[in-house]
């Protein structure tokens, strides 16, 4: 079986409302909601982790316990934090960091030794490759953007580097794929404006992904 792993809540609505799957169809574990489907003959259960690593983690290795995943699939948006990604861009990493290691501040450099490598599998449109990072934080501050993009990340996300350890440390394949939704905005009023940007980009984002890139990758 295949697991696909949308972390947040206004995520996974809009898979439920693509496919329109009403709630009577889906079942509650202890982190979230799960619905089982199959797609070209394959077994798939679509699953809810909630947002940030600790709920991403523990939701990935009950899955693999409960179905014997063979595949766990990660879809869902990131913090821009490159100039060079605009809104709608997606980003399959070739690596994953852990950042909330570092110290923004004193750790002046991301070192390369801490970041996991990630195949990046076969796909036909159009998408970036770099390293993710990620962090139980939102990207907001311009600091910690500013601290990225020095780095050469080039996006941050809540959930990628959990999945990918509980992965590996289970033998089994791991793709994540994320769509650029915002990025941190200086000014006194940078918060409210990213966040309005995210939520105008979040449903267009995730039916991008869901309805053209997931497809490539089940």
């Amino acid at each position: 079986m295949i697991g696909v792993l949308i972390a947040s809540k206004s995520e996974f609505r809009i898979l439920l409302d693509i496919y329109n799957i009403t709630s009577e169809h889906l079942e509650n574990y202890p982190y979230g909601e799960y619905y089982r489907s199959k797609f070209n003959n394959k077994d798939i259960v679509f699953f809810r982790s909630g947002t940030r690593k600790i709920n991403a983690a523990a939701a990935v290795q009950y899955m693999i316990d409960r179905f014997n995943l063979e595949k766990v699939i990660n879809i869902g948006t990131c913090v821009s934090s490159n100039e060079e990604l605009n809104y709608g861009d997606i980003l399959v990493p070739n690596g994953i960091v852990d950042y909330d290691f570092f110290i923004n501040g004193v750790d002046s450099e991301i070192k390369e030794e801490y970041i996991t490598d990630i195949d990046v599998p076969k796909i036909s449109l159009d998408y970036n490759v770099g390293v993710l990072g990620t962090s139980d934080k939102a990207l907001v501050t311009w600091k910690d953007y500013t601290y990225l993009s020095s780095n050469g990340i080039l996006g941050s996300d809540m959930e990628a580097s959990s999945i990918l350890k509980v992965c590996n440390a289970n033998g089994i394949q791991c793709i994540i794929i994320k769509g650029i939704t915002d990025k941190p905005i200086k000014g006194e009023n940078g918060y409210n404006e990213q966040l309005e940007v995210y939520e105008y980009n979040l449903p267009i984002v995730m039916k991008k992904l869901i309805e053209d890139y997931l497809t490539e990758v089940l």
